[in-house]
């Protein structure tokens, strides 16, 4: 069996509920897109924190989640 008659049999055999789906997908898979176009990420900042995150997030897991009790600060010195 070739490729297209596998994929003809696949269509057969979905579900009409899913058709939709599978249509947009095979429809953007004919547009005129390189397939290595590679995706950008706007992702700059996203990780940018204190410098000891890290520590007072391990401090507030001890804590039960309460930032305020955690590591001597308060809620006026947040």
């Amino acid at each position: 069996m070739t490729s297209r008659e596998d994929l003809h049999r696949l269509v057969d055999a979905l579900p009409a509920a899913r058709l939709p789906a599978v249509e947009r997908l095979l429809r953007a898979s004919l547009a005129d897109t390189d397939p290595t176009e590679r995706r950008c990420f706007a992702s700059t900042g996203t990780l940018s924190a204190e410098h000891d995150l890290a520590e007072r997030s391990e401090d507030v897991l001890r804590s039960d989640g309460d930032p305020d009790s955690v590591g001597g600060r308060d809620a006026s010195s947040a």
